[in-house]
């Protein structure tokens, strides 16, 4: 099938690029005509234009000359290829590369094809820690949840811990091995960055996701997805240094969390009693419709630049059990034609018996004060 060509084809161009990543700018700056080393390339790389070589060849076009006209043509919008993909209406504005570095669409398309080993490590490392700790200070099941999800909110809600943060949360989760510091600190070293900040630091972060923002670029744009960045001051206490979460952490955990979190509180709002990450993270947000708790609807809030990488990369768990099903994407996600693409590509991906509503957060909300409506209450 030709479309599931097309993104195997991407996804190993992408992940070559995300293996290429710090070789990049070096290439940029080429000089056109010339061919980098094909030692600079990844395998995956290598795969992924041999594929594209052919494409160009089966379709009548000009073969590629060398890989840096491969990367010329990275920059260019997929629905402007000299070859028709089978694509995703919604990726055809997408491009591979812009400028010297990766666009968020080639790392989707990486974690499609699961090439990019070194981030796949570090999202696993991130929550075995989160499990690990929960799980080590915990006796009954329900504290394991509840430590969980405690830990998992400091990610999005303090990307910035002061030492004296770090402290109080050794106090608060002090299970530790035989010997060495408790579980939580290496929970910390692998989700944040120490730098220096004795007798406290006066920082700028965005006011809506709060990741911290450069001094000098108080109107840079803070990277969170959909947030409206908007800078301020705060001050940290500090003894000697400060922590901040790193890039990593920052992309598996904290960006998509704002928007979980944001569905969360909004459910919240409407008098109900939603639980977050039931189950450690089988589902996003999952809530008792009613007051018997007869109705319960699950949710999973996902924000990705492209819905066909979307579709191909996502399931749904059998537990807990749930009465309807959301694939819930943010607003600004929310067109018509991505959601329209993003129903397209899910058909027949997920069981029968597991009917998945593909809707905007402004939709699942609407759905929720229409069933609390039907109850007698008021949302």
């Amino acid at each position: 099938m030709r479309q599931s060509d097309d993104y195997v084809l991407l996804g190993l161009l992408a992940a070559g690029l995300v293996d290429t990543g710090r070789q990049l700018q070096r290439l940029a700056d080429a000089v056109p005509g010339d061919d980098p080393a094909r030692s600079t390339f990844s395998p995956r790389w290598q795969e992924g234009f041999t594929r594209l070589w052919w494409r160009l060849t089966e379709d009548g076009q000009p073969t590629l000359q060398n890989y840096y006209s491969a990367l010329d043509l990275c920059r260019v919008p997929l629905g402007d290829w000299p070859i028709t993909l089978g694509i995703a209406a919604s990726d055809q504005d997408a491009v591979l590369l812009n400028g010297g570095g990766v666009s968020e669409f080639t790392l989707e398309a990486a974690r499609f094809q699961r090439g990019d080993v070194e981030a796949q490590l570090v999202e696993h490392r991130l929550f075995a820690e989160l499990r690990l700790v929960a799980r080590a200070n915990a006796d009954t099941d329900q504290e394991v949840q509840d430590g969980y999800v405690r830990l998992r909110r400091m990610l999005i809600e303090q990307p910035v811990l002061s030492d004296l943060d770090v402290v109080r949360l050794e106090q608060e989760f002090p299970a530790r091995p035989a010997a060495g510091e408790p579980y939580v600190m290496a929970l910390v070293r692998a989700a944040y960055e120490q730098r220096p900040g004795e007798g406290g630091v006066d920082l700028v972060r965005c006011a809506n996701c709060r990741i911290p923002l450069p001094h000098a670029r108080r109107r840079a744009a803070c990277g969170t997805p959909g947030c409206k960045t908007a800078a301020e001051t705060f001050h940290a206490d500090t003894l000697g240094f400060y922590w901040v979460l790193h890039r990593a952490a920052r992309r598996f955990v904290h960006g998509a969390g704002v928007f979980e979190l944001r569905v969360f509180k909004q459910i919240e709002n409407l008098g109900l009693e939603p639980d977050l990450w039931a189950e450690l993270d089988a589902l996003d947000v999952s809530f008792p419709v009613d007051r018997a708790g007869r109705t319960y609807w699950g949710t999973d809030e996902k924000d990705w630049e492209s819905p066909g990488l979307l579709a191909r990369c996502f399931s749904w768990p059998r537990a807990p059990a749930c009465t309807r099903r959301f694939l819930v994407v943010p607003t600004h996600r929310a067109q018509a034609m991505y959601l329209a693409d993003l129903r397209t590509e899910l058909e027949g991906r997920l069981p029968a018996d597991l009917p998945v509503e593909v809707v905007g957060e402004r939709k699942l909300l609407a759905e929720v004060r229409k069933a609390i409506r039907a109850q007698g209450r008021r949302p």
